[in-house]
Formats: structure tokens, sequence, C-alpha cells
């Protein structure tokens, strides 16, 4: 078994700027063991220095990266290896599962061709195991059993897998060589509960029963308690505390510690429900509760799904029913959660509402009137509904400006007023302070929570009356994601703008929406007010989604069903998102 240790690492990054080069240090005289076997959680916002720790040990930095100190695989310096040795200790002895499973995987290539790659790679030498097709197909076949997977699987491109699934095959290439050592760099970020839930079930029933060493990187405290004996957290580069998952979990006593802990809100807490944050202006009266505040603009439909069904033609198994028969109301001034797992349709709901998918039965009325799929209708009826998407990195060009990206909404729909009193606007809306100040910045210039706020300012620009949100904060930070639902819940009250947030996280319900729709294999299963709904599920479904949440006070919240029979899951078809 490997033993890995860090030995006072400093990382430094060399950047080039205005007033010449630079040095960052992402981590900073860091020293920690992870002992054979051990579990070790590495917690901490984007820019703490985890992933550029993690990723150290196989020497996977980008050149401009200087390594101090000592990295120990076993009785070998990292640092010291030769090319040929580094070669060979990847995937054999230790191995990386990365974050965005759809940007690691080749989507050209069946997923059973890029499990047994690393096969290929490794099968030098007269006795080894895998230099017969034969042998590496079986291999790959016992590999997409033991994450859950069946056979057939392996014969699927990315693009026709869940997020899930696309997430096990992942784990499958780290354990093709059998490692020592797996380093799981955000495994679960964006997977729904009940998909995030299977996928830490596998991470600790490979470590119990093969006795890995496993070191799992994550912002949320809840999720490496579900996995890790122990968690270590980071803050600018440091460890700031390190200790037993659960102690930390319940009892953290760094300020930073303490901030992560409680920066997701446990349902059924009342201090988090519907709370305003301190995001008014110092001198500003104390502000109302937020319910209080947004009850004038709460009344009338906006925006109704009447019967909606969506079908797709599926490839060999025959049509797919997305959505199926829904019936749906949201009120202005009003914030309903839609939740569900990958595949349950909210996505093909959300983009039929936004006339962007035409429905194959019922109707979407917009204030009593149905939705015409006519092209000078639809361009009025997009100003009025906005969609945020869940990626900003995506949603925005990189060589435009922010300027630019605002812009472009009310330039197509050739809003009167001055253009760039319109973009200042809708940036200080977004909470973008002052809005001068962003107009040049490119999207790499800014943090993910900035980018999502450039997203929002510029459906904001066109001061719509609704807006469809899909899944706003699942790859953020957690101060970061409870900025943008602070802004979220800033422009209901004050604004009375309602929205349609697209989740599959049962505490951003909890924390910002009126009502919760629960949709499962195409329909509404259950939809109520958040207290009901949540705190008294009566639906088969939405108490199974509940129960695989992990909370502070019961952070090893698993799934029931087990790894080989996931019905849930495994439904997912073509088209269904």
């Amino acid at each position: 078994m490997l033993r890995l240790e860090f030995q006072d690492v400093r990382i430094t990054y060399t950047t080039q700027t205005a007033s010449g080069r630079g040095e960052i240090a992402a981590v900073d005289g860091v020293s920690l063991v992870v002992e054979p076997g051990s579990t070790v959680g590495l917690a901490g916002e984007s820019g703490c220095g985890k992933s550029t720790l993690a990723v150290s040990v196989l020497r996977l930095l980008p050149a401009n990266a200087k390594v101090e100190g000592k990295i120990l695989l076993g009785d070998e310096s990292v640092s010291d290896l030769t090319w040929g040795r580094l070669r060979s200790v990847r995937w054999t002895e230790a191995s990386i599962v990365f974050q965005g499973a759809m940007h690691s995987l080749n989507p050209v290539r069946k997923v059973r061709d890029q499990i047994a790659e690393a096969l290929i790679i490794h099968a030098k030498g007269a006795d080894a195991k895998y230099k017969q097709e034969s042998a590496r197909i079986t291999r790959v076949n016992e590999l997409l059993q033991q994450v859950g997977l069946p056979r057939a699987k392996g014969l699927s491109y990315p693009h026709e897998l869940s997020g899930g699934q696309k997430q096990r095959i992942m784990i499958a290439m780290a354990l093709a060589c059998e490692p020592d050592l797996i380093i799981a760099d955000e495994p679960t970020t964006a997977l729904d509960v009940v998909v995030q839930a299977q996928v830490l079930d596998l991470l600790t029933a490979l470590v119990r029963d093969r006795g890995l060493s496993l070191i799992m990187i994550s912002h949320d405290l809840s999720v490496l308690a579900a996995t890790c004996e122990r968690i270590v957290v980071m803050q600018d580069g440091r460890i700031v505390e390190q200790g037993p998952s659960l102690e930390i979990m319940r009892n953290p006593q760094h300020p930073h510690t303490q901030a992560l802990a409680s920066a997701f809100p446990v349902i059924g807490d009342l201090s988090s429900r519907l709370k305003l944050p301190t995001y008014t202006a110092p001198n500003a009266p104390h502000a109302e509760p937020a319910e209080r505040q947004a009850a004038a603009h709460q009344g009338r439909p906006a925006l109704e799904a009447r019967n909606l069904s969506v079908t797709f033609n599926g490839r060999g198994s025959g049509a797919v029913k997305a959505v199926d028969s829904v019936n749906l109301t949201c009120n202005t001034g009003e914030i309903v959660a839609l939740v569900g797992q990958s595949g349950s349709g909210k996505t093909t709901l959300a983009r039929t509402l936004l006339g962007l998918q035409k429905p194959t039965g019922g109707e979407v009325l917009f204030e009593g009137t149905a939705l015409s799929h006519q092209r000078k209708a639809l361009k009025a009826y997009r100003r009025a509904v906005q969609f945020v998407l869940q990626d900003p990195t995506a949603a925005l060009n990189p060589k435009h400006s922010v300027y630019e990206a605002v812009a472009e909404g009310p330039r197509l729909h050739k809003l009167d007023g001055d253009e760039r009193d319109i973009v200042a606007a809708a940036l200080a809306k977004a909470e973008l302070n002052p809005p001068e100040k962003y107009f040049t910045a490119i999207p790499q210039e800014l943090s993910g929570g900035q980018r999502q706020r450039v997203v929002i300012a510029g459906a904001l620009a066109l001061d719509p009356e609704f807006l469809v949100a899909d899944e706003p904060v699942a790859s953020l930070d957690a101060s970061v994601r409870a900025g943008v639902l602070a802004l979220l819940l800033k422009l209901k009250c004050e604004l009375g703008l309602g929205a349609l947030v697209i989740t599959h996280d049962l505490g951003l319900a909890w924390n910002i929406a009126d009502r919760v729709v629960v949709m499962y294999q195409g329909r509404i299963v259950e939809e109520g007010p958040v207290e009901e709904v949540l705190l008294n599920p009566q639906h088969e479904y939405t108490r199974r989604l509940l129960s695989v949440v992990p909370t502070r006070e019961s952070p090893v919240a698993t799934s029931s069903v087990p790894l080989k029979e996931q019905p849930l899951e495994d439904e997912v078809q073509d088209g269904v998102r």
C-alpha cells in the first residue's frame, strides 16, 4: 500500500501582469500525511489551493507552476521521478477522477474503449495481463459491474449517458490498473442528490472492499463527511483546520470552517428560510421579512403549462415521453423550485415553456395568452421571459467584454434609451458595482459568481417579467452560491420578479422558493408550499429525494438502492434531461 506525504509544500504560479512578471502562491507551506487505506477530504472554496495540491501528486500542474518542498509517494519523491517512472506511477499506483466527466471523456469514442486505454498503455512486458483484446474487454466488463453499470453501457458514447453514469465511467477508468491511491476532484458537483448519494456509496464501498486510499476534494463539507474519515480545510493556500469528519462538521473551530459548515441551508432550519442577507446599504432602513416585501407583487398567473407533453423519438427503444401531461402555474412575484433527478424531464419542460422546444401536446400560456411559435411573437415573449443558463462560462462569449454581453439583448430588441445607461443599470441590479468597473472585463477575468451575475444582468437588461433559471448555482462555491441566491431573492422582493428555478438542490428550494414542484419520469408527482412538501412529503419519490440529502447533523445519508439496481437513474433515455 502507498503512503502519501506532503512536506512543507509551496506551489507558485508565474504570471505576466502589466507591471511585469509576478508570482501567485496557490499552496503556501502545506504539510499533510495520507496513510495507506485512509480517506481524507480536502475542503475549501475555489482558489484555496486544494486542487493544485492534489494534482501535484502526479505532476499534472501547468508549466508555469513551481513546486518547493517534498511530495513523497511511498519512499519516492515525486519531483525526482523520471518521465518513464512517472508514466508507470500514473494509473497503476495513483489515479485521478476529474471534476467534469463530460469534458474529460472523448466525445467521439465509446466509453469502453476509453476505459481500456489505460490497460493498453500499461500492457508492456512479457507478463503483461492485458495485451490481448479479449482480456481487456473482460476487465472493462468487470469494472463496469464494479461501478454499478450494465455491460451494454460500455458501447455508449458519452453524450448517451446521464451525468451520474459518466461520473461512474470516470471512476471505472481510475480503477482500471488497480491503483493504491485515488484522488477525486469534486466528483459529485452538479449531480442530483440521488446520483450524488450513489457515487458516494460507490467510493465508500471501494475504499472498504479494496483498501484504497482516497483524497476527495469538495467545497461541500457534508459530501466529504459522507465519505471521508478526516477533513482538512484550506484557505488561501494554507491548512486552517483539520480533524475527524464529524467533529469538523458539528464543532468547527476556524471561522472559515464555520462559514463552510453553515453555507448550505438545512431543510427545516427557519433561520435560512426566505432570509434576506445583509446586502442593503449601510444607512438603509431595516429590511422587512422577504415574504412581507414580496406579498404585494404576488397574485396573478404569469407562466402556465396546460396538459403539456413532449415526446422524442428514441433510437431503438421507440418514443420517449420527456414531459407527460404536465399542468403548472407560476405566479408573478413568486419563486417556484422545479426539482427532480437528471432525466426527470424538468429541463425539457423549461425549454418548452421558453418556446425553445415545441410541445407535442398541450399549450403554454403567458399572462393568459397561448404562446405562439411565430417568429415575431416569440421574440416579444423571450424579452418578457428570460432564461438564465446553468454554466456561465459556456453562456458568455470568452472574447466579448461584459459590456458587450449585457448590451447584446437590448441591441437585438432595439430598446429605447441610452445603451450605456441600460447596461450600467442592469449590472447594478445584479450587484456588480460600480458597473463601469466591469465594462471592459472579459469572462476569464471574473470569478464564477461574477460571471453568473453577468448572465443575470444580461437577462435584467431587457426588463423581463419572469425568469427561468436552470441550475443557477450548481457549480458554485458555498459563499458564491449564497450570494447568487440572495440576488434572486432580492430581485423578487424589490422588483416583484418571479422565477422558475430548476434544481436538484432541495436546500436551495428551502432557502428561496415559495413553492416546490417535484418532477419524476416526465410527470409532476407532488407540489405545494415549501414547508408542506419538504417537511411533510406525501409522495414516495419526494421522500426518497429528501432521504439522500446530507446535512450537518446527518452527513452520511446514502442511497437506499443497491448499486447494481438503480432504476431511477438507469431509466434516463436519450433526449430526456
